[in-house]
């Protein structure tokens, strides 16, 4: 069965604020980002989506505004092993997502975000896995085709080709 999988850095988050980076919101400007990205991903079929339980990833979710095909917004799992987690972390709470789910969004920070994704494209475009690597902005996202199940991205995106990268405009 093939998957789609998307791996999103949040949206652009204030700067200054006096709470802790937790708590942090998006800027104005963020909002404008993950609401273009939210018009990009509509009808991608994006059935699930992992999310990051800090305040930035919680408000780029609600600005992409993603929805099911009868009009409900697209499930979300907040999750408080994304705030900062690792490459390893999130590949974890990938493989466990059942199988009925074909298309999958994970919203959460770098480096963990940018990390995971120039690894699963590492195989299949290592040039693009560069620039991964050493430019994901706030609002990128990338796409990746899996031929094998959610489980075997635990094994380092075995199957895992990607398919596009995408990046705020104002970035490109």
């Amino acid at each position: 069965m093939t998957h789609t999988l998307f791996l999103m850095r949040h949206a652009k988050a204030e700067s200054h604020r006096p709470v802790s980076d937790f708590d942090r919101e998006l800027a104005p400007a963020g909002i404008l980002q993950a609401r273009q990205a939210g018009l990009q991903l509509a009808g991608r079929g994006i059935q699930l989506v992992l999310s990051s339980s800090s305040m930035r990833t919680r408000q780029t979710y609600e600005a992409l505004r993603l929805r099911t095909p009868s009009g409900d917004s697209v499930p979300v799992e907040f999750m408080d092993a994304l705030y900062l987690g690792s490459a390893d972390a999130i590949r974890q709470r990938i493989s466990e997502i059942t199988e009925d789910v074909t298309s999958l969004l994970v919203i959460a920070h770098s480096p963990g975000i940018p990390s995971l994704a120039a690894e699963l494209a590492w195989t299949s475009a290592p040039h693009e896995a560069d620039q991964i690597s050493c430019w994901f902005p706030t609002s990128a996202y990338s796409e990746f085709s899996l031929d094998t199940s959610w489980a075997n991205i635990a094994d380092y995106g075995q199957g895992a080709q990607l398919t596009d990268v995408t990046r705020p405009a104002k970035d490109r």
